[in-house]
């Protein structure tokens, strides 16, 4: 394979992997700091409920594992044409250090790397977890994936790429998400998260808890911090209040990467985009309104 078959390789996966959008191949596209045209070995675009998402996709036919510099400048021609996403694919995988600077990197994009083989058993890179009519477009942090199945009464969960949830569930590192339907019970995000300190509070010994706002990515979210006696860590949730519904996450994370994990929520939350969902017959839909707990 030559590397003109290597990146017709790359956009046909990720042809395959958005049916609904328009994928473009060896595009270009307008730099918004650069003021000069840029190529684009795959561009991706979805119209999601009137916005626009832009995933831009790079294909590097390296001969050896792509370095620190490869992720910097990736992550600069992502930030000039305004993408909302950026994937990078590579034959041979990346250097500690190319990871390390993806995984902190603390722009808006959601960034991921991927080698050949992960781009085919291309693992759940977005999902719309519902309850009723509401629901949220959700994508996964860099290194992580989207799992939409509904377990212990989540509607979807997330966990380290190359896991499945028997592996993040034993390694006690996952998030799972959830809808509050607030049109159906008016709390506000504080009160929310105070009902889920009560809850936990009638079969463990929380020690403490601190809820707070802060704006991650031009967005108001509130967040939690709870100490419970005998965890493997502080439990951390993300909420953000959209009309209608309150969508949140809750994390658990080993004790080494608690704080990046949790900037992982924080983005993964500040993401997302409210959609509606319209259902064609009546069918019975998850109880949104449910405080889950471990």
């Amino acid at each position: 394979m030559n590397w003109q078959e290597y990146e017709k390789y790359v956009f046909e996966n990720i042809k395959d992997s958005f049916p609904n959008a328009v994928c473009t191949f060896n595009s270009k596209i307008l730099g918004k700091y650069s003021e000069g045209t840029r190529q684009c070995d795959v561009l991706v675009k979805q119209n999601i409920n009137g916005k626009e998402y832009l995933i831009l996709i790079d294909a590097k036919y390296y001969s050896k594992k792509i370095d620190v510099k490869s992720v910097e400048d990736f992550i600069g021609m992502s930030n000039d044409v305004n993408a909302d996403e950026g994937i990078l694919v590579t034959p041979h995988g990346y250097t500690k250090l190319a990871y390390n600077r993806a995984e902190n990197d603390p722009s808006q994009i959601l960034l991921d790397i991927l080698t050949l083989e992960q781009l085919k058993n291309y693992q759940g890179y977005c999902a719309i977890p519902y309850a009723g009519n509401h629901a949220v477009l959700l994508s996964p942090a860099f290194g992580w994936v989207i799992d939409a199945r509904q377990m212990f009464g989540s509607l979807a969960l997330s966990y380290r790429k190359g896991f499945d949830f028997d592996k993040a569930f034993a390694e006690k590192e996952f998030i799972y998400f959830n809808i509050w339907n607030t049109e159906e019970d008016k709390l506000t995000v504080e009160k929310l998260f105070e009902n889920q300190i009560e809850l936990l509070s009638e079969s463990s010994n929380v020690l403490e808890s601190n809820i707070e706002n802060v704006v991650v990515n031009g967005k108001k979210l509130t967040t939690r911090k709870t100490i419970i006696e005998n965890y493997v860590s502080p439990e951390y949730a993300c909420a953000i209040e959209y009309p209608d519904f309150i969508f949140f996450g809750v994390l658990l994370s080993e004790n080494n990467r608690e704080n990046v994990n949790f900037n992982k929520l924080k983005q993964m939350i500040s993401k997302t985009l409210p959609v509606k969902v319209r259902h064609s017959k009546k069918r019975p839909h998850n109880n949104s309104n449910r405080c889950t707990k471990h």
